[in-house]
């Protein structure tokens, strides 16, 4: 077994004794996070580390006087594992931490099936039609979002593919290392909204469907000023990056009109 999975193995071992490991990379562009296979149950390890990647070097630049993202990895695992916990508690879909090692920065987590709701979004956009399990998905996001929102929790991340989407398209948010308590609430609902945005050349039926299911279920839970705020030209800003302009506009104006 490679030497940079030593900590991993170690770390496996304190939730199960016995039984073959095999520990397979699975991402590595801002954090190393791998699947972990013992006993036929999976599990998710993430390495915190303190590369600052293309893409926070981006927004945070670009983002200035909008958002500001930490990249020290262990400030990034001490985040992850409380709010983890805090939200997990108290009703909110995210993995269950199993173990931790604050010396290699790593977390174990129970693995969630499912597709990343941002390759769902990828086959949407190229179909033109919207899918029962996306909208459903995008349902359960806003409902995520705003129940930690009313919890006073800012998450920080919430591009889609932080949520996993299971057949029925039920969501889990995989990715709090960047949540805080009394944040930017409006920064969520655009990067999840605006990056969102990016699969899609125009501003058809299927997004605007998609949209207004992610915003229904915000309302469940959450405040329409906060989708007022998300609708400030400061955070439109900062996804003309990525995301066509006009299909900025039609997701900036549905905002607006919340």
């Amino acid at each position: 077994m490679p030497e940079d999975t030593d900590s991993i193995l170690k770390l496996v071992r304190t939730v199960q004794k016995e039984g073959r490991v095999s520990i397979r990379r699975i991402g590595s562009f801002v954090n190393d996070v791998f699947l972990v296979k013992m006993n036929g149950e999976r599990f998710v390890a993430k390495r915190y580390t303190n590369w600052v990647s293309l893409k926070w070097f981006t927004l945070n630049i670009y983002g200035l006087g909008s958002v500001r993202f930490s990249v020290s990895g262990r400030k990034r695992m001490e985040a992850e594992y409380y709010y983890n916990d805090y939200l997990g508690r108290r009703g909110v879909n995210v993995p269950k931490v199993l173990a931790a090692d604050a010396k290699a920065r790593i977390i174990l987590f129970s693995y969630v099936p499912g597709d990343q709701l941002s390759l769902l979004l990828g086959r949407l956009a190229k179909e033109g039609t919207a899918g029962a399990r996306e909208n459903d998905a995008a349902y359960g996001a806003g409902t995520t979002v705003g129940t930690a929102h009313q919890l006073e929790v800012a998450l920080g991340d919430t591009k889609p593919e932080n949520f996993i989407a299971d057949r029925s398209g039920r969501v889990t948010l995989v990715d709090l290392e960047q949540g805080k308590f009394k944040g930017d609430y409006a920064w969520d609902v655009a990067e999840f909204l605006y990056y969102s945005g990016h699969y899609w050349l125009s501003h058809g039926k299927a997004l605007r469907d998609y949209v207004d299911a992610f915003i229904e279920g915000y309302l469940e839970q959450g405040n329409a000023r906060i989708l007022k705020s998300a609708s400030s030209p400061r955070y439109v800003r900062v996804f003309s990056l990525w995301t066509p302009p006009n299909t900025l506009y039609g997701i900036n104006k549905t905002l607006h009109e919340a």
